[in-house]
């Protein structure tokens, strides 16, 4: 059923349009866009583009999805853009419910981190409000960000950081790997195109396998891996020291640091 909920999205970006594109797949229909620099891509889409006006009432939701460096002065510029009771879902990194809450004063903030598999309605979002939050806004911004991938509410702001340092930043250590598989595979005779192809497809396939097993990771490697075998022999390496294990460890430390650190700018 269309769903008429005013939604205002200020800045869209690559994952501003991945959020539209399922919003409009999901039949929200009233969505206003406030971007300096749309896309070829956003210009096609069936949405109001900086409007000359914009819809404000009580059930209004804003989207803040600009660069963090930024918000303070887009929020200043947009100020009269936003109900007074509006819920605001921030998806800016290291920008902290009360740095909003400072900057929007008395509006319901919701923070999010999805990933960039959103792009591909593929995405894993974490939620988390204040306790405060009505069952209302839950729901829609359960809604919203379901329309690119599955959602999970965490408990409190402090996981958001640990969220962002594992599926936020995820994807990137993801395909690190595969650069580096794919180096290694030249190096042991491929065809640099040919290389590449069978990294990618390794990866995407038994992500697929993944997703698809009802065995974990540690049972899926176990099943692959021979005693005296091949993979036993690059397991070695891999679990050797430093291992895989404690590198991304560090890390993943190292991303939940930086988040941190960005929280208190």
């Amino acid at each position: 059923m269309p769903n008429s909920t005013p939604i205002l999205l200020i800045g869209a970006g690559k994952m501003g349009q991945a959020m539209l594109l399922g919003w409009l797949a999901s039949d929200f229909l009233s969505i206003q866009v406030l971007e300096n620099f749309p896309s070829d891509t956003l210009k096609s889409l069936p949405v109001d583009i900086n409007p000359s006006t914009v819809t404000i009432n009580e059930n209004q939701i804003v989207i803040l999805a600009v660069k963090p460096q930024n918000y303070r002065d887009v929020l200043d510029e947009h100020q009269a853009n936003i109900h007074p009771n509006a819920m605001v879902i921030s998806i800016l990194a290291g920008i902290s419910v009360d740095a909003l809450r400072g900057a929007l004063p008395g509006r319901c903030i919701v923070r999010a981190m999805p990933n960039t598999p959103a792009t591909i309605g593929q995405g894993l979002t974490a939620l988390c409000a204040p306790q405060d939050i009505s069952d209302a806004h839950s729901n829609i911004a359960t809604s919203l960000m379901k329309a690119v991938g599955e959602v999970v509410w965490v408990e409190n702001e402090a996981m958001i950081d640990a969220v962002t340092a594992v599926s936020g930043s995820g994807p990137a250590y993801l395909f690190h790997f595969v650069e580096a598989l794919t180096v290694a595979a030249i190096n042991v005779g491929f065809a640099p195109d040919m290389a590449e192809t069978f990294a990618r497809k390794t990866i995407t396939g038994s992500a697929a396998l993944l997703e698809s097993s009802e065995e974990n990771a540690a049972q899926l490697r176990e099943n692959v891996t021979s005693k005296g075998g091949t993979t036993q022999a690059a397991l070695d390496v891999l679990m050797g020291e430093p291992s895989l294990q404690s590198i991304l460890l560090e890390a993943v430390k190292a991303a939940k640091k930086r988040s941190e650190e960005l929280s208190k700018i």
